[in-house]
């Protein structure tokens, strides 16, 4: 028996080949493959997936808490997560921005944040080349890695939005 990755690839190849659509939505896919019976929750005890629901609910809210820095005229993240490895396990912590960590734990969250960033701009460049490659006819997509500007115009953004909030 195929492993349920594999059995929702086959179940999108099924939905796509079925709708005549070239992409979709996996809200859409998911309605589909349950009015059809064919897709359920992974096999879990529901135990389990209580536990790690409200474990996402409580780091998705850790990842959204932020708090605004008046003098730089910025908001950062109110609390920092790290990866720490425990027995061969990857865990993932989370301290206070202000009042939390050690100097050891702040190093790996700012390394760990870099890396992953990194990741996902050599995962853009590797997507762009890609379609490039393929859909040599269309005009070329370009993919800058530069991001100074952008980072400067979000501040701005920012600043300008925080003004607004304390004007009203």
């Amino acid at each position: 028996m195929a492993n349920y990755n594999d059995q929702v690839l086959h179940l999108w190849d099924e939905w796509i080949g079925e709708t005549g659509q070239t992409y979709g939505d996996p809200n859409e896919f998911v309605e589909w493959a349950n009015s059809k019976g064919k897709l359920d929750l992974y096999p879990e005890d529901i135990r389990k997936l209580k536990k790690k629901l409200i474990r996402q609910q409580v780091t998705h809210a850790l990842r959204q808490a932020k708090r605004y820095d008046a003098e730089g005229g910025f908001t950062y993240r109110a609390k920092q997560s790290v990866t720490l490895f425990e027995n061969g396990l990857a865990t993932k912590h989370y301290f206070d921005t202000d009042t939390g960590g050690t100097q050891l734990l702040r190093e790996k969250s700012v390394k760990q944040r870099r890396e992953a960033i990194a990741h996902d701009v050599y995962r853009g460049i590797c997507d762009v080349e890609r379609m490039n490659k393929v859909f040599q006819d269309d005009p070329q997509l370009n993919f800058l890695t530069d991001f100074t500007e952008d980072a400067e115009e979000l501040r701005i953004a920012e600043l300008s939005a925080h003004n607004e909030e304390d004007a009203a």
